[in-house]
């Protein structure tokens, strides 16, 4: 059997839906290649959950994540520790996010996917890869903004250069 066809008000909501998603990845990818770091966290909810796991920790159910930030608050610290505590050689980040796939609709949140990759460069070196993923995100609309609630950047291989400094 097949679904039904959806109404023209359903189907108009599921696109208004995906553009915002689309919109949002947009938007957070757009801060973190400008190096506006300290603006990163109002993407968040308070009660955001953000993970850097890598692909084979995630499929096995591992809880082993290279980065694990509960709270709007440790975002806030991490933009601080790599923007004014750790010594690092600053560099540029480039992401390219896929078109997101809308997974699931569960208690007014929205499931998605997108894949990603991010391109790390040095003013006097060739930019290097320096992720290849995807994110799932679990977004919610709160005072008219979509925000997001979890986000699981798993990236593809094991192994990440020297360091992770800057959110991806």
């Amino acid at each position: 059997m097949s679904e039904p066809a959806p109404t023209p008000a359903t189907a108009a909501a599921e696109i208004a839906t995906w553009f915002a998603v689309q919109q949002l990845h947009a938007e957070v990818a757009r801060v973190l290649d400008a190096g506006d770091f300290a603006r990163w966290p109002d993407y968040f909810t308070e009660d955001a959950m953000y993970l850097v796991q890598s692909r084979e920790n995630f499929d096995r159910g591992l809880p082993l994540a290279t980065m694990r930030l509960e709270s709007r608050a440790m975002l806030r610290d991490r933009v601080v520790g790599a923007t004014d505590t750790m010594f690092h050689d600053p560099y540029y980040q480039r992401h390219v996010v896929g078109a997101p796939v809308i997974l699931g609709l569960h208690d007014g949140e929205v499931e998605a996917e997108a894949a990603y990759l991010v391109v790390r460069t040095h003013r006097d070196a060739m930019p290097e890869l320096l992720s290849v993923g995807r994110y799932l995100d679990r977004l919610v609309r709160l005072d008219g903004r979509w925000l997001i609630r979890r986000r699981n950047c798993i990236f593809d291989n094991d192994l990440l250069p020297n360091s992770l400094i800057y959110p991806i």
